[in-house]
């Protein structure tokens, strides 16, 4: 009889070891949080460049490294998908326009709740854009009424604009835009280093200023099941190489920005996956077109026919995004660069010509060039550039000396005082909406995108049509015109289009992009 109870017990035994064998499919997070073998990894470190220069969502640091951070902890109302640019609602349920779009509606989702145990309602949403509009990132904000906006109830308010302006909408999609606690934020006096008010997958945890930034799963954020990784580390080295050594020695599970020296080693590590993919920026150079010589557009016709934008990629790149091919890349709707356009322009405009570019230079009354400074920041790319275009302008007898300041010094010259003469930046439709790029040759532009100082009254008025027109045809003829002004007024020279290089070890899955380059971690899971 013994015998006999054993050989039951260890027939269900192994009906029960098969069972949990086969209870999860592969590359599926397990509900449990557990593993066939051992506990589930609770805890993703990433290798990042820099540090988190602040806490503040609303008028604080928008640089990439510090969204990657925030866009875990903070949410807008409506999310922009990446790559595909659509808009898609996250803490809004719908939103409707009025009938002359002066007019917008919004239906918030309930049960939202924030990191300080309030629920989102539709009055800390007002109150939300009310602080936005009176920070230094008010440009989302500044054709709203918001003396006008009110609630009609707990989940609904409405937007009133002071003029139709269609590209409210992505900009209740910028990073900027977030929605949090007034109760919070009022009870800490606007201090946030003191908050955690946001409403995203991720609550702050400890933050060691130049070591690492620690987030923490919210129990009650309002999309089921995420995350799935309870504890994010944001671990800072700032050497290119060594991130991806971390990935490789175990010492992190993904790293952010890797150089295009280690893409080959990251391409052979059976262990690694490799993740590529083209930003909506393009990095350009453009001169200081408030002064002479400079104003003249054949002087600036003439520097951009003096640089060889492919042999300058090839050189300064290492590999990482491509020659610029438009104005602005192919991935913004209706940019003039995508091949399906109806109103396609290749680019370079000015192909790469030498005799052409001292023909323009002697018109414009320069024939033996001219001496001027080049501001090209301290980034190591950027600064590669201005080598490699120091010398290509030397061919036409313009005589350049390379400054390199740090990102405050540099910002402070080239949109304060205006101090510089050619300089390179970039240009993106941050929010996913054209109107945000064109904006950068809008002469009433107050946001400091117009750092060049380009001024053309048609330029104006056809950047003002585009943004009130409903219509969708019609405004990708506008924004089409608006491009191709820009190029034939040489006002800038798009030279390569950026990309995101990031690794991460094969057992981390649903691994994606969100708006402004941020990976979205509450999707992420250990396999």
């Amino acid at each position: 009889m013994k015998k006999k109870v054993t050989s039951i017990f260890a027939v269900l035994l192994c009906v029960c070891m098969l069972a949990t064998a086969c209870g999860n499919k592969e590359g599926t997070p397990s509900s449990s949080g557990e593993n066939n073998n051992a506990p589930a990894k609770d805890t993703l470190t990433i290798a990042v460049r820099e540090d988190m220069a602040d806490k503040d969502p609303v008028s604080g640091s928008t640089t990439n490294a510090t969204e990657k951070i925030k866009a875990q902890v903070y949410e807008t109302l409506i999310e922009r998908t990446v790559p595909d640019n659509e808009f898609k609602p996250l803490l809004a349920e719908s939103w409707k326009w009025s009938e002359d779009y002066l007019e917008l509606t919004v239906q918030l989702k309930q049960g939202i709740m924030c990191h300080n145990g309030e629920e989102l309602k539709a009055s800390d949403c007002l109150f939300s854009l009310n602080i936005l509009s009176q920070s230094s990132n008010n440009s989302v904000t500044e054709k709203m009424d918001l003396k006008k906006s009110h609630t009609v109830d707990d989940y609904t308010f409405v937007i009133v604009m002071q003029e139709v302006y269609m590209p409210v909408i992505a900009n209740l999609s910028y990073p900027s835009c977030v929605m949090f606690s007034q109760k919070g934020y009022e009870d800490n006096g606007g201090d946030w280093s003191k908050m955690d008010i946001g409403t995203g997958a991720y609550a702050w945890g400890d933050w060691a200023i130049g070591d690492h930034v620690n987030l923490t799963g919210f129990a009650d954020y309002h999309e089921e099941g995420q995350p799935a990784i309870q504890n994010v580390v944001f671990k800072v080295i700032s050497e290119d190489g060594n991130r991806y050594i971390e990935v490789e020695t175990g010492g992190a599970d993904a790293a952010y920005d890797i150089s295009g020296v280690d893409i080959e080693a990251c391409e052979a590590n059976p262990d690694v996956t490799l993740f590529r993919e083209f930003t909506m920026d393009n990095a350009y150079l453009s001169c200081n077109q408030r002064k002479a010589p400079f104003s003249d557009v054949r002087v600036r016709q003439a520097i951009a026919y003096a640089l060889d934008l492919e042999s300058a990629w090839s050189v300064c790149m290492n590999g990482i995004g491509r020659p610029a091919i438009g104005l602005l890349p192919d991935n913004i709707v209706d940019s003039i660069a995508a091949s399906g356009s109806s109103y396609h322009v290749d680019y370079p405009v000015y192909k790469y010509n030498i005799e052409k570019a001292k023909q323009l230079l002697a018109e414009a009354g320069y024939p033996n060039g001219f001496d001027c400074t080049y501001h090209t920041g301290n980034m190591a790319v950027r600064m590669a550039y201005g080598e490699f275009f120091k010398n290509a302008l030397s061919q036409i007898g313009i005589n350049v000396e390379l400054i390199s300041l740090d990102g405050a010094t540099n910002n402070q010259a080239l949109k304060v005082e205006h101090n510089f003469d050619i300089y390179t930046w970039g240009i993106s439709a941050t929010n996913g909406d054209i109107d945000y790029a064109n904006r950068y040759f809008w002469s009433k532009d107050n946001t400091n995108r117009n750092i060049m100082g380009y001024s053309n009254p048609e330029m104006d008025k056809l950047i003002e049509a585009a943004s009130a027109e409903p219509d969708t045809e019609k405004r990708s003829e506008l924004n089409a015109q608006i491009q191709k002004l820009a190029l034939e007024d040489a006002a800038i020279i798009p030279i390569y289009q950026q990309e995101d290089v990031h690794c991460y070890i094969n057992s981390l899955q649903g691994f994606r992009n969100g708006a402004y380059q941020s990976p979205l971690l509450k999707y992420c899971y250990f396999e």
